[in-house]
Order: structure tokens, then sequence, then C-alpha cells
């Protein structure tokens, strides 16, 4: 019963942040701010639930889920600069070196946290396995509406699955964070994704 409150209280705040920022463009602008609040937030709620970090992706097994995420990166990598020389950058990236570091070291670790590593305690304490994967996936892409682009919504969705899958192989967020960051900074300092 315990987790099922649970559940329903971290599924109401992951669609109901996306759809206030949607509605309200000065939260807009202020949205990694919030998203680092929802993050902090999450955190301390699943601590008073007595949830342990090792159950939620943070944990000493790091070396074996950084290399299963080497081959991903690398294919991210070869796809993007293709992608890049093929002239698909749909936007003018304007982000400063300030942005980029707190990507890679607050906005990235705090979303594999949230959509995986949350996802992931869920999936291993009920017999629903495959569920999980699309529930993440879809409220990991559903955060992306604040961007108003389905072609964002539609790839992080597919990407959602990917990292899923790969965090599920040992529980450990540090691999799919690493991806997420290469993938990210490279799609936005390109002008793929905004």
């Amino acid at each position: 019963m315990k987790n099922k409150i649970l559940f329903l209280l971290l599924i109401i705040i992951y669609i109901f942040t996306p759809l206030v920022i949607l509605f309200n463009n000065k939260l807009y602008d202020i949205k990694f701010y919030i998203l680092t609040i929802l993050g902090i937030l999450i955190y301390i709620i699943l601590k008073l639930f007595k949830i342990k970090n090792e159950n939620l992706g943070i944990n000493k097994e790091y070396v074996v889920s950084l290399k299963r995420n080497v081959p991903l990166i690398l294919v991210f990598v070869v796809i993007i600069v293709i992608s890049s020389i093929l002239g698909l950058n749909r936007y003018n990236p304007n982000e400063t070196m300030l942005f980029y570091v707190f990507y890679t070291f607050v906005s990235c670790p705090i979303q594999e946290f949230l959509y995986r590593g949350v996802f992931g305690y869920f999936e291993r304490i009920t017999k629903y396995k495959y569920l999980w994967v699309i529930l993440s996936s879809i409220c990991y892409s559903f955060v992306y509406i604040i961007y108003r682009d389905l072609l964002t919504c539609i790839l992080t969705f597919i990407i959602g699955i990917i990292w899923y899958l790969l965090y599920r192989k040992d529980y450990n967020l540090s691999g799919v964070c690493l991806s997420h960051i290469v993938l990210g900074i490279l799609t936005i300092s390109l002008g793929i994704v905004n």
C-alpha cells in the first residue's frame, strides 16, 4: 500500500509539473530550476519512504555501467556529427558555458534519477517488468512537451526506452548519465535540439 501511494504521488508530480510549465511562460524561463527543485523534492519523498540509494541506481557499480554505455555513446556521436554535416540543425545554439556545466552536473543526473532510478525502483518491487520501461519513457518524453516540439517528444520517448533497457542491466545511473550528457551536449551545441 505504501508503494502505491508513493507511485500515485510521483505520477501526479510528473504529469502536473510539465503541464504547469507548458501553460505558464514565466515558469518556462526557470524550467531548469524547477527540474532541480523537483529532483530534490522527489529524493526527499523517497527518503521519507525509507528507500535506499542502492534501490535508486545510486551505488558503486559504476564501471560496468559506464562500459556498457560506451558503444551507444559512440553511435550517438557518429549519428549527430553526420546529422550536423547534412545540415539537419534546426536551431542556432546560444547556451553559455554555465549552462553546459549545469547540464552536465545537475540536469542530466537529476533526469536520470527521476526517469530511470525512480521507475527502476518500482520495477524491482513488482512483477510487471516491461510496464516500467514504457511508463518511464512516457513520463520522460512527456516532460519535453514544454518545448512544443513533437519530434523532440518522439525522440525522447525512443531514447528513454534505450536508456532504461541499458539501466536495468545493472541498475546504476552512471552509464546512462554519461550517455545523456554526451547526447544532450552534442545535440544542443550543434543546434539539432533546443
